[in-house]
């Protein structure tokens, strides 16, 4: 587990260093640590559904590049991360895992003030750890992140067939999709880069098993219920956190149109679009990656 996956085309940034940590109930994760030169920071990137530190690799470069440490781990059931024993509950045992992280190995290796910053299914565990109030990141930046998976009339029949199919026993029964996007360039949802597209198929070539595809009927339930739960009258009324939704203007994959709904829950919560972007922004051509940092950037500095 505490090893890169290497190819030639997405080299380790000099420097990194990987470990596994062992959470409360005894998982093990893997993290891996990108210090900068002169920090200004720590940011602890939370990737979405189906990635790993790998795939990010560009990304902390970009980061160490403005004075960051970065710090990651592969979530629990993706990368090289133990599988969990159950998808009941996953969401809130994520947002427990980052809370675990940020307090143990990030704060071990590296000193703040702490940043987070999350993308597609990471935003959803990272907005229920921050609205219990906790106040361990000075602010947070949330790439497109997973607040509502279905729009409209779909997110009542999925729901539906989802509790379905989990109440006969089907949880870890893969829900069916065409051949997936991160495989296909052409009509993909997630970038309009085919270098940096490509470059994940190679990792995913590189080590098949890190790489889940199809989520679970059992993960969508729990994807649902944390929705469901993140959208409760005063759910953010302990926040404590400034926090910037980025959202991307061609979202095709989860539904971004629910973000107005979650920044208008809370003060503290904005929002920002980035028009033209699909789905991994932090992936995208350089048009909007550096559009997205810009933001960000601005964001986690302002007075």
């Amino acid at each position: 587990m505490s090893r890169f996956i290497e190819i030639e085309e997405n080299k380790t940034p000099e420097g990194a260093v990987v470990q596994t940590f062992t959470t409360q109930d005894g998982a093990n994760l893997r993290a891996a640590f990108f210090p900068a030169p002169a920090p200004r920071g720590t940011i602890i990137v939370a990737p979405g559904w189906a990635e790993y530190i790998e795939k990010y690799f560009e990304v902390a470069d970009d980061l160490r590049a403005r004075r960051y440490n970065v710090a990651m781990m592969d979530w629990r059931g993706q990368g090289l991360s133990d599988a969990p024993t159950t998808w009941a509950g996953y969401f809130d045992q994520l947002a427990d895992d980052l809370e675990v992280f940020r307090e143990g190995p990030v704060a071990e290796r590296f000193e703040g003030p702490y940043f987070l910053l999350t993308h597609s299914m990471g935003g959803l565990p990272a907005l229920m750890l921050l609205a219990r109030g906790y106040d361990g990141f000075l602010r947070a930046a949330l790439c497109a992140p997973l607040t509502r998976l279905f729009a409209g009339a779909a997110n009542a029949v999925n729901g539906a067939l989802t509790a379905g199919v989990c109440m006969v026993g089907g949880s870890n029964a893969k829900v069916y999709r065409k051949l997936d996007d991160s495989r296909a360039f052409e009509g993909n949802k997630f970038t309009k880069d085919p270098v940096r597209h490509e470059r994940f198929r190679l990792l995913q070539d590189a080590e098949p098993d890190a790489t889940l595809l199809a989520p679970t009927y059992g993960w969508v339930r729990d994807a649902m219920r944390a929705s469901k739960e993140i959208h409760g009258s005063g759910y953010f009324d302990s926040l404590r956190t400034p926090v910037k939704i980025i959202s991307a203007g061609a979202e095709k994959v989860s539904d971004g149109s629910d973000h107005p709904n979650i920044a208008a829950m809370s003060p503290l919560i904005e929002l920002e679009t980035i028009d033209g972007a699909l789905h991994e922004i932090m992936m995208e051509v350089d048009e909007y990656r550096d559009a997205f940092f810009e933001i960000m950037d601005g964001f986690f500095w302002r007075g």
